[in-house]
């Protein structure tokens, strides 16, 4: 579960960085912004899940 928190904190500090841009972006540059934020909601997502399955255990 740790490496998945880190991984969160990682790509959520890259985000925020490119949060500042995205007026700036071009066409590609915002698909890559995109592909972050999907990849990010995504380890969110996964995250959660683990945090329920971990409860269901320790019940």
């Amino acid at each position: 579960m740790k490496p998945l928190i880190y991984q969160i904190l990682i790509i959520a500090f890259i985000w925020v960085g490119m949060v500042f841009f995205v007026q700036d972006m071009d066409q590609m540059s915002k698909m890559i912004f995109y592909l972050v934020t999907s990849w990010l909601l995504l380890l969110v997502v996964l995250l959660v899940k683990e945090i329920i399955r971990n409860r269901k255990k320790s019940n």
